[in-house]
């Protein structure tokens, strides 16, 4: 479960049961400014473990809205039900009478199973240390002093069929449930590369459904790009260990901005 580091890197306060804020700072925002997708997930992930004391089972967040750096976010945290080992939760985050993302749950506490299984293994890819870093002109010229990767470090392995994986991991902060969905934010990169395309999207919603936590410094994106269609890029991404534990899996939708080529269009005249 979410200990005090979580809430720490969040920047998130308590105000009572349920009552927390957070401030949009640099490290949590995406390089325009606006708020990380990873950012919402992981602070649905740390305030639902703390309010409840279980570790995060699965959670799904809507993105109704935005926040800008320097605002501060109102989340308000409800346990729906709580069972002998699973509690069911809903987070809504507004500023003032704005809602930002809506959010639900469930924590438990961990048993030994009927049942304990991974179905596949982890890829054959380099080592950390022998990837290269994930540094697409695109992202050189965002601007320096905002962004997710003031906090993160990401590794770029490339695989057959315009498909890539992420090794990443938090600079600063040991890895955690939180950590884990902050930075499994990169889906719809990987559904527009195996289009052919470079690019993303806006994200419409964030689920992270977690395995058992293994203590793991990298942790590696295995993504599994499903279908873009409408202008929408659907996928999901598992995520591993270094040891080989399937950590958990994610899956996005986002409204598709893509381009051919390295260069983005706003670049296209440099």
């Amino acid at each position: 479960m979410t200990d005090g580091s979580d809430l720490a890197w969040l920047g998130l306060e308590r105000h009572g049961d349920g009552r927390w804020s957070f401030e949009l700072t640099p490290p949590l925002s995406r390089m325009d400014g606006k708020l990380y997708g990873g950012t919402g997930i992981a602070v649905a992930v740390a305030t639902m473990e703390a309010e409840t004391a279980r570790d995060a089972v699965w959670t799904t967040v809507q993105f109704a809205g935005s926040a800008d750096v320097g605002e501060r976010v109102e989340c308000h945290v409800e346990v729906l039900a709580s069972g002998r080992r699973t509690s069911q939760l809903r987070l809504t985050a507004t500023i003032g009478d704005r809602t930002v993302l809506a959010a639900m749950g469930a924590t438990g506490a961990h048993r030994q199973g009927p049942i304990e299984a991974q179905i596949g293994t982890m890829p054959e890819v380099p080592s950390p240390e022998d990837a290269d870093e994930w540094d697409h002109r695109w992202h050189k010229a965002a601007t320096a002093d905002v962004g997710w990767h003031l906090v993160a470090e990401m590794r770029h392995v490339e695989l057959a069929d315009n498909r890539f994986a992420i090794w990443s991991r938090m600079r600063d902060q040991p890895q955690s449930r939180a950590t884990i969905a902050f930075l499994a934010d990169m889906v719809p990169s990987s559904v527009a590369r195996a289009a052919g395309y470079m690019g993303g999207g806006t994200s419409l919603d964030n689920a992270m459904r977690f395995g058992r936590f293994t203590e793991t410094d990298w942790v590696l994106l295995d993504f599994d790009p499903w279908l873009a269609a409408g202008g929408y890029l659907h996928g999901g991404a598992r995520v591993w260990g270094e040891d080989g534990t399937l950590l958990g899996y994610a899956n996005q939708t986002a409204s598709a901005t893509v381009w051919r080529g390295e260069t983005p269009p706003w670049l296209a005249k440099d």
